[in-house]
């Protein structure tokens, strides 16, 4: 698993960081702020991800296997492999709009999606900040109903490499237009808006993927001729990696439930 992580954070280090110093939105140093930090989150929170997953899954097969309709599985099944992988990153994505929104929602959620969002400078490597928890929740709601559908283990090791690369993608700081398509697909222009230090667009752009699902329920947000500014929350998470892991456990403060 290490080898598989060094070999994507390599892909991505090549392909986005360039982009980044030709074409930046917004100045930033290469070791921002927190930038180690979102390093360690890449490699290790990948692994406690991981573990967290499989004891869930663990837990929730015997559940699951009780709801599976095997003549929707055979449907699903012979459709077309370009069809399914895109009926399965949609399904993903409705399940994960829905887990993102209840992060910024519910208060004893948000307190570990809070880490995600404290990055003040966005770029690829700030969307590797992610608590393990955070991630577990939002990546289980995915994962159910595709399972229930019966997609095969090639279509979902497909839709977790598209999902990643797009997840990397839309924290990317570049300046780039993509005129109608930023309509069809996330991208950083549609993304970055969702960090914004704003309450007014807290939970705006919840989609990982498809804005058509935030135009669906009302929280789609990209307004014309104006660029974000200022990211991260109102409330002070520090930039070391342990620090963020343990933040949500010691705060006594009442998280913010208006996001």
């Amino acid at each position: 698993m290490l080898t598989r992580l060094i070999y994507a954070f390599v892909i991505f280090l090549v392909i986005f960081t360039p982009l980044e110093l030709l074409f930046p939105l917004h100045s930033q140093k290469f070791f921002r702020r927190g930038w180690w930090a979102d390093f360690l989150h890449f490699f290790v929170t990948r692994i406690f991800v991981n573990l967290c997953l499989a004891i869930a899954i663990f837990f929730l097969l015997p559940v699951l296997d009780q709801l599976i309709n095997p003549n929707i599985q055979n449907l699903i099944a012979a459709q077309p492999f370009v069809l399914q992988l895109t009926i399965a990153v949609f399904v993903q994505e409705l399940g994960a709009y829905f887990a993102h929104r209840l992060l910024h929602t519910v208060p004893f959620l948000w307190k570990f999606h809070a880490i995600h969002h404290s990055s003040e400078e966005i770029d690829w490597l700030s969307a590797a900040r992610l608590h393990p928890l955070d991630q577990t929740f939002t990546r289980i709601c995915g994962f159910i109903p595709l399972y229930i559908l019966g997609f095969t283990k090639e279509i979902l090791g497909l839709y977790i490499v598209v999902v990643t690369f797009n997840a990397i993608f839309i924290h990317a700081n570049v300046r780039f237009k993509f005129g109608p398509l930023k309509w069809i697909v996330a991208t950083p222009e549609f993304h970055r808006w969702h960090h914004v230090n704003d309450p007014a667009v807290y939970t705006k752009n919840l989609a990982g993927t498809f804005p058509v699902i935030d135009l669906i329920f009302g929280t789609l947000y990209l307004p014309k001729d104006k660029s974000p500014t200022q990211y991260g929350i109102g409330e002070p998470i520090s930039d070391q990696y342990l620090s963020q892991l343990i933040h949500p456990f010691w705060r006594n403060e009442n998280p913010q439930i208006d996001r």
